[in-house]
């Protein structure tokens, strides 16, 4: 069950365009790890194409989203590994969106 979940999560990253070169994820081999940790939850480390890459954070969103949308994923951490700025990007793209009151 694990191995096909990172598999579908995998598969599913891969097809995402990044946005500075409109070329694939698995071309570009942005993701580093797909990593389940627990029961349905998942961490996923990837590295931006630059170490000052001002799409980082759009890019670590984009990667949380689109893992959260496979069958079977309930969490994911996205880890951002080689940028200048890597904590607050992590920060920034894992803090949970609160829903207005």
């Amino acid at each position: 069950m694990q191995d096909d979940l990172t598999k579908s999560v995998t598969e599913k990253l891969d097809q995402l365009v990044e946005e500075e070169t409109s070329r694939k994820f698995g071309e570009l081999n942005i993701i580093n790890d797909v990593s389940v940790v627990g029961d349905g939850t998942l961490r996923i480390r990837f590295s931006p194409l630059s170490p000052y890459s001002p799409i980082a954070v759009d890019t670590g969103r984009e990667i949380r989203k689109a893992a959260l949308a496979v069958n079977g994923v309930k969490r994911v951490t996205v880890e951002c590994t080689g940028h200048m700025m890597d904590d607050l990007v992590n920060r920034l793209v894992n803090r949970e969106e609160k829903s207005p009151k």
